[in-house]
C-alpha cells in the first residue's frame, strides 16, 4: 500500500512520516509568549518527535505528535484507463444516437448527400 504526503506517494508509512516531518523542520512557531524553531528528533511509523528550540532564552520542549499515514489517492494508470473508456463510451453513444436519427429520417439511402 502506498501513502501520500502532499502530491507524492511513498511505499511505506515510515517514508511518508519522514516526508511529513521534513516539511515541518525549521518552521518558526509561537506558543504563548515564546517563539520556537521546530527540529525533528525522531520519526517513527506512528509518531513524530519534535524538539522546539526557543529563540532567545527559554527551555526547549519535546513534542511527540501522533502521525497517521494517509493512503495514496493520486490518479494511477488504471484510473486513466477507466476515464478513457468512459469518454469513448460517450462518443460511441453520441454517434449511435445520430445514426438512429438518420435512419428514422431516411437519410442513409443510396442518394444521401446527392442533390
Amino acid at each position: 500500500m502506498a501513502y501520500q504526503v502532499g502530491n507524492a506517494c511513498y511505499s511505506t508509512a515510515q517514508q511518508a512520516a519522514h516526508a511529513s516531518a521534513s516539511s515541518q523542520a525549521g518552521a518558526v512557531i509561537s506558543r504563548g509568549q515564546q517563539t520556537y524553531v521546530v527540529n525533528v528528533v525522531l520519526v517513527e511509523e506512528d509518531t513524530i518527535h519534535y524538539r522546539l528550540e526557543p529563540i532567545g532564552a527559554g527551555v526547549p520542549l519535546m513534542a511527540p505528535i501522533p502521525y497517521n499515514a494517509q493512503p495514496c489517492n493520486l490518479l494511477q494508470a488504471e484510473d486513466g484507463l477507466t476515464i478513457g473508456w468512459m469518454i469513448a463510451a460517450a462518443w460511441i453513444g453520441a454517434y449511435a444516437l445520430l445514426f438512429i436519427a438518420r435512419v428514422l429520417r431516411g437519410e442513409t439511402g443510396e442518394n444521401y448527400g446527392n442533390s
